[in-house]
């Protein structure tokens, strides 16, 4: 049974403490046994407990005898023997054969701390040390918890999460339904930093503090950012046909949310049946029914709010797409090249043209005559494939298909060729540069495909023998000769007839 100790109690407690044995005189010749040494049964040891929980600090003694535990803490003693001495109802002692055992109900952070659990003896006295950690649940204190925080496009901002509790607490941050700015789901850090904010720098940002006590903490901080508006243009150049739908689209981000109008030269326009402007999200579509002739030319949308305004330029035009070249890289044979293409324009193709040249390796300094560009017109007698569906992709107008064979092309050689179509509009962009490599001497495919010539594209007179293109030694007759001269000498028959 714990009893507390009067202060004359207490001072007889510490004289005998001090002096190590009892005040009664042992008698003449009595002979004690020798006593064992003193040591402890129990290890120091750290506890870590909760708080408000309870904390049992142990202090087992071999050979205890008649010494006296005693425990304190640093400037403070605590009891002595079994005797309270501080005054605290949530402390008490557990007696038991080997010692005494303190007992702390109630724990708060201040009982955090070094316990000295000390035997005196008749020498020295022995003592041991535990400590007693209280563990402390994660609390977040942030000045922007729980707030939505307004920001401007290109300023810096710093989001801060301060979190208090024991251990202290790893700090983690995420964004809700996103990934972070840096494209990690998670970082550990007591801050974010934005040195420029951007547009796509938005949203809800979590703040998660976690110790391993209790369960984790969170704090959330929104942040809207504004900005002047900001236009991208899906397509600054869009193929029309008279009688055809045209779309003209623009994506149109801002905040707060821009007003768009759309305008055609330096004239605004207006919904009518002609016209329809749609929008779904941030895009913004105007779409022509039925475009006429009056309606290619040069149009843009313009977005404003109150932070600023934006411009974008979209050319409704009438020529001819790009083509696109469907030969393979590595021709059939060493001397001549078929190349294939394929252009989608509304209005027929009227003509073709070809620039090609031999390719230079490593970019020579030797000038080549047969090296720099040379031009073919072709007629446009092309085959036209009225379908809006080719190859499974949606394409502008209808598919247009040309060919050309290449004559007298030196072998094992690399050229490179653009193609460009026209239509009563005008000429149409160049194709990408499509390089072509003719085989070597004696290197002859397998299987040789049957070669299909168009009439009306292959130009037997600028197969390439006026461009310097074909060997004086051994000039290739043209294909289309065998029949020139049938039809010359039918005309003659006629005539003589």
């Amino acid at each position: 049974m714990v009893r507390w100790v009067s202060p004359p109690q207490l001072a007889a407690i510490l004289l005998l403490i001090h002096t190590g044995h009892s005040s009664a005189p042992r008698p003449p010749g009595d002979s004690a046994a020798p006593r064992p040494p003193l040591s402890f049964r129990s290890r120091a040891k750290v506890y870590r407990e909760e708080v408000g929980e309870t904390a049992v600090l142990l202090c087992r003694v071999h050979g205890l005898g008649d010494s006296v535990i005693v425990w304190k803490q640093k400037d403070r003693i605590i009891s002595a023997g079994l005797g309270m001495i501080r005054k605290d109802q949530r402390m008490a002692l557990l007696s038991h054969s080997e010692g005494v055992n303190l007992q702390i109900k109630s724990l708060s952070t201040d009982d955090a701390g070094n316990y000295i659990c000390e035997v005196e003896n008749e020498g020295e006295p022995i003592l041991q040390t535990n400590t007693l950690q209280i563990l402390v649940p994660p609390r977040i204190a942030t000045s922007h918890k729980d707030q939505t925080l307004t920001v401007r496009k290109d300023s810096s901002l710093t989001l801060t999460c301060n979190a208090s509790g024991f251990p202290t607490p790893r700090i983690y941050w995420q964004r809700q339904h996103q990934m972070l700015p840096s494209g990690e789901k998670s970082i550990e850090s007591h801050s974010l930093r934005f040195p420029a904010v951007s547009r796509s720098d938005g949203g809800t940002y979590i703040c998660t503090a976690d110790n391993g006590v209790g369960p984790p903490v969170t704090a959330t901080i929104t942040c809207n950012i504004i900005y002047a508006p900001e236009i991208e243009v899906d397509k600054e150049w869009v193929h029309g046909g008279v009688g055809e739908e045209a779309v003209l689209s623009c994506l149109v981000y801002g905040a707060p949310p821009p007003s768009l109008r759309w305008y055609r030269e330096t004239m605004v326009l207006d919904r009518s049946e002609h016209r329809l402007m749609e929008q779904f999200g941030a895009r913004h579509r105007l779409v022509l029914a039925g475009v006429s002739q009056q309606d290619f030319g040069n149009y843009s949308c313009f977005a404003e709010n109150d932070l600023g305004r934006s411009r974008g330029y979209i050319h409704l035009s009438g020529k001819p797409n790009t083509p696109v070249v469907r030969s393979h890289e590595q021709g059939m044979f060493s001397d001549r090249y078929n190349l294939t293409w394929g252009v989608d324009s509304y209005s027929p193709v009227i003509g073709y043209r070809l620039i090609y040249r031999k390719s230079t390796v490593g970019g020579s300094p030797v000038f080549d005559v047969r090296s720099r560009w040379h031009n073919i017109v072709l007629p446009g007698l092309s085959e036209r494939v009225d379908s809006q569906l080719v190859g499974g992709m949606d394409r502008e107008g209808a598919r247009q298909d040309g060919n050309y064979m290449f004559f007298a092309l030196e072998p094992n050689t690399r050229y490179e060729v653009r193609v460009q179509a026209r239509s009563s509009h005008g000429w149409g962009g160049f194709s990408r540069d499509f390089t072509f490599t003719t085989r070597a001497p004696g290197d002859i495919p397998k299987e040789l495909p049957v070669e299909v010539h168009s009439s009306g594209i292959t130009d037997p007179g600028s197969g390439g023998q006026g461009l310097g293109l074909v060997s004086s030694s051994t000039p290739p007759p043209p294909p289309l000769l065998p029949l020139l001269l049938l039809l010359t000498l039918l005309t003659i028959s006629n005539r003589l007839v």
